[in-house]
Order: C-alpha cells, then structure tokens, then sequence
C-alpha cells in the first residue's frame, strides 16, 4: 500500500509518494460562468482575469458566502473541494495520505477540511501539524521556530523538543506572504522597464501576465548572479539584488520582528525551502537552518504509526517524537553582525540617513549631503547597510574591487587607491540602563 503526504499551504498543495513530490498546486482559482480553474492553469491566467481571481479560499477556508455566477462556487470551501478534485485528476494519489496543514488553521478550518477531503477522492490517514512533524526530526532539544511561508502571510511556529516535538503557538505575519513578494517584485521590474524602455509592463493585462510568469526565473537568476537582464515583448531592462532585496525589505523586517519576539536564546530558526527563493529570505534570523523541500514527507515517513489514525475521525497531531541525539544533524547559518555605523578616522557615523562616498582633494571623503562626484552612497535598509558603488568608480572591498550593490558587516572595510584611507563598517552596541 503506497503512502503519502498532501501538505496544505496556498502557496502550493504538494503531494508527495513515499519522500518523492510528485504535484505543487498553487491556491489559485480562476471563476467562469460555466467552469473553475485551479492551481496552475488559474494562475497563468490570474494576472489576465483579475475580477475571476480568488486565492484567497485556503486562508479563509469557510462557507462564508461568495458573489458568483457559478453554480459550483458558492463558497470558500467549494473552492478548496475544486482544488482537492483537480490535484486527484492530475496525479496518482498514494494509498494513503497524511494531511500536514499548518498551525494557524481554526477548530472549524479543519473540521470543515475533513469533510470536503471525504467528499473528494482523498483517503485520509492521520492529520499533523507541519511545523511540529518537520522539526521533529531535524531539532535537537530546545525551543525552536518554524517560519512558513505562505501566499499571504508568514506563519511562524514555536515548538518545543524534549522527549517530543511540541507545538506550543502559531502566529502569523499578515500581509508578508509570497504574493506580497511578488507584488513588490513586480514594481521594481515596471520602474526599471518604465525607466530604461518607457515601456509599462502593468498597462496591458497580457504583457502583466507575462511578467509575473517570468518573474520567478529573473529573481532566481538575480539572486545567482547579483543583477538580471529581464526581457519581456522585445524589451530589455537590467534590475540588480539590491533593488530586489531593497524591495524585499519591509516585508522581511515585519517577519524578523516575530522571530525576534518567539524565540529562545539558543533556539534555532528552521525556515521551509520557500525561503530560498526569497532575497533576504535567508537572513531572517542569526541562527538559521533551511529545511529540505521535502522534510514534510521525511518526518511523516519516519513517524508513520504516529500520526496514522481512524480515517473516520482522525486526530491533529501536534506532538511527535523527537530524533535521538545521534540522528540530529542540523546545519546552522549564522549571519555576521549587521554594521549600524561607519569608522573614519576618529569619528562613528551613523548611518540613519543616506552617507555618500567621494575624494575631495585626493583624499578619501564620508559625507551626509552630496558631493559634486560621488563614488557610491551608503544607505540605511531594516538596520542594514548597504553599499552601492557609482558608475565609474574605482573602491575595494576587504581588499576586492567591487561593482555591485552589497550589504556591509561589522568589519568590512572599504577603500580607495591609497592602501592607508579605510573606512570601517562597525556593529554599535547599545545597553539600557
């Protein structure tokens, strides 16, 4: 008998065989008169058929009533019963299947699930928590934070592990999910096509559509390569990383601010594999492990007997035990002390407002207002420096020349021609009394 695991995120229903994936179906609906597309198929359309689009009926999952002209779409859970019947149509389901659904989801939210999946050609084999089952085979004993990201908002899990993985809350960061993402992605490749081609990629149904279908390989490229050359109807426009972490920004400080508030001194931050898609995303806290896209299906596997129940009423989940020491390897990306000010000779200077790099009578310069030539402008993004070096100009890195907009640490050190003018980013620490 086959065995599986269908995980519940509107970014995209994953069901996998055994550890295999085998469908990512995005939360997507598109609604006609006489049909409804879902999943892929609606979201390659959503950017054409803006008044058809709902991609919200995951996160509001409810028979709260909806204004359609589809018989077929009453409400939010006919939506989800759609989404189920088009997953069981495009792939093999396993015999049995493990519901993995996320924390934040009501008492209501998953009995009303239950009964669309029994109405659906869905077998059901237990019901678990994502963020406890995908911990706890990966965290060694402590009080962790698993940080999801989903289509608009950011859940971030507490757990527990001691002799169990535990889920002890779920709270969520609205308005911070991968559609907010790409939302601001968006209007940094408009501005850049506006500008460079004054061409408006938003003005036209068609030409948006395409631009949010090629938006994720440009990222991904931007993020391998430090900048893009995005070419969209016979036009070109280069973005850089800083414009798309510049972008990103916001959105990630409101995520850091939870983070911050949940977690344990010596905790762990384990964050899903979407953060590896999002710029910045993996500096979302100073001890990070980004978990395998398929730590879901690991940990259901290895914990099959305790999270399988009576198909008719099938529990949640929210404790499963932990891995033995000696199967905890966890791989922690620390981050380097964020840089607050800048070291020039005898002087600290905060860098709240933007400071510009230049040479004033051949000597090196760190100014607060503009010279008539800068070499590049230091600015402030979420607590973070950024450095960004002007066409033309000639600075080193910790010893590198540079070209492209980087974020600076404490310690970097930034020079001219002359080996003896460095300037220093530096980490301020400050204590109450």
């Amino acid at each position: 008998m086959t065995k599986g695991v269908l995980e519940i995120n509107d970014c995209g229903l994953r069901v996998f065989s055994g550890c295999d994936e085998v469908l990512d179906s995005p939360g997507v609906a598109v609604i006609e008169a006489q049909k409804i597309l879902v999943g892929t198929a609606a979201l390659m359309r959503s950017r054409s058929h803006p008044t058809q689009v709902n991609n919200q009926f995951w996160r509001r999952l409810s028979l709260e009533t909806l204004k359609s002209e589809n018989a077929r779409c009453r409400h939010h859970a006919d939506l989800a019963y759609c989404h189920l019947q088009d997953i069981a149509d495009h792939c093999d389901l396993p015999q049995e299947v493990v519901l993995a659904v996320p924390g934040n989801f009501t008492h209501e939210q998953l009995a009303l699930l239950l009964g669309i999946v029994r109405e659906s050609s869905v077998e059901v084999a237990g019901l678990v928590d994502t963020a406890a089952a995908c911990v706890s085979g990966a965290a060694p004993s402590g009080t962790h934070l698993h940080v999801e990201l989903q289509r608009h908002q950011t859940l971030v899990s507490r757990v527990s592990v001691r002799e169990q993985a535990v889920l002890e809350s779920a709270e969520t960061v609205n308005d911070s999910g991968l559609q907010n993402f790409q939302d601001a992605w968006a209007r940094v490749f408009t501005d850049a096509f506006i500008m460079q081609c004054r061409f408006d990629p938003l003005h036209s149904a068609e030409a948006e559509q395409q631009l949010y279908d090629l938006m994720p390989q440009w990222v991904g490229r931007a993020m391998r390569q430090g900048e893009i050359m995005a070419e969209l109807d016979d036009r070109t426009a280069k973005v850089n990383l800083r414009q798309l972490q510049d972008a990103s920004a916001p959105l990630l400080s409101r995520v850091r601010a939870l983070i911050e508030n949940l977690s344990h001194p010596k905790g762990i931050v384990f964050v899903s594999h979407r953060w590896a898609e999002i710029p910045g995303g993996a500096q979302l806290a100073e001890r990070i492990h980004l978990l395998p896209h398929n730590s879901i299906a690991t940990a259901a596997e290895g914990r099959w007997k305790e999270i399988r129940s009576d198909s008719q009423a099938p529990r949640l989940v929210k404790a499963l035990s932990a891995a033995a020491p000696t199967e905890v390897v966890v791989q922690i990306s620390t981050t380097e002390a964020a840089a607050t000010h800048l070291l020039f000779g005898s002087r600290a200077l905060a860098a709240q407002q933007p400071l510009f790099v230049s040479w004033q009578t051949g000597k090196l310069q760190v100014t607060p207002t503009p010279p008539q030539h800068p070499a590049a402008t230091i600015t402030n993004h979420a607590g973070r420096l950024a450095l960004r070096v002007d066409a033309g100009a000639q600075l080193v890195l910790n010893g590198e020349e540079i070209a492209t907009p980087v974020n600076l640490s404490a310690g970097d050190r930034i020079g001219g021609p002359d080996p003896e003018e460095v300037i220093t980013a530096i980490s301020v620490e400050q204590y109450g009394a």
